[in-house]
Order: structure tokens, then C-alpha cells, then sequence
């Protein structure tokens, strides 16, 4: 059950990796947004009451500060570049540098809070 948690927890990161347009596109970003309050009520409620303190329940936290983070991170590469980041992960295309740095940043932050939760 608790890699089920985990891998939900995941779910800005995995979108992040696998179709990052969705991130950019206001219906998928705002169904996402919808679920990860959720997660996180439900991840407040059981930290609340002390039902569930381990690391499965805590990383119901993480997807919703994730998601903020990457909203934050794309506004500032639009303010900066005036276009949205590409995905180079699965392009490796090297004219594609600055977007290859906003991609690899958000990947560090994303790692980073699941490496503070455990």
C-alpha cells in the first residue's frame, strides 16, 4: 500500500515526465490541481488525528507543493523567454538549452521534496 501512496504522490513529476504539456494547459492543470488539494486534505487529516505518520502518508503532501513549484518555475521561464519551456527529456534536442535547465531544475526541486518527506 505504500508504494501506491508514494506513486500518487508522484503525480505532478510523472505528468512532468511523460506529457508536460498537461502542466501547461489550464483544464488538465487545474483537474490536477483539484486532486492534489484533496491529497493534501487527506494527507492533513491523517497527520491531524496521527493516524498515519509514516512516509507513504507524508508524500500525499508533496504533490501539491510540486505543482506550485512548477507554476511558479513556468511563470518565471515565460516572464524571462515570452514562450513556454519545451520538453527536451525525451527530444535531447542541444538547441534546446535553456529549456533543458528549467526542466532539470524542477526535476531537483521535485526530488528534493520527496527526499525531505522520507
Amino acid at each position: 500500500m505504500d508504494v501506491i501512496f508514494i506513486i500518487i504522490g508522484m503525480n505532478v513529476t510523472l505528468v512532468f515526465l511523460f506529457d508536460k504539456n498537461k502542466l501547461d494547459n489550464k483544464e488538465w492543470y487545474f483537474k490536477l490541481l483539484i486532486l492534489n488539494v484533496l491529497l493534501f486534505l487527506i494527507a492533513l487529516m491523517n497527520a491531524l488525528i496521527g493516524f498515519g505518520n509514516n512516509t507513504a502518508i507524508n508524500s500525499l503532501f508533496v504533490p501539491l507543493i510540486a505543482q506550485f513549484i512548477y507554476y511558479g518555475l513556468s511563470k518565471f521561464f515565460y516572464l524571462r523567454y515570452a514562450r513556454n519551456s519545451v520538453d527536451t527529456f525525451w527530444t535531447f534536442d542541444k538547441s534546446l538549452f535553456v529549456d533543458g535547465w528549467f526542466n532539470c531544475i524542477f526535476w531537483l526541486v521535485s526530488i528534493l521534496l520527496f527526499l525531505l518527506v522520507l
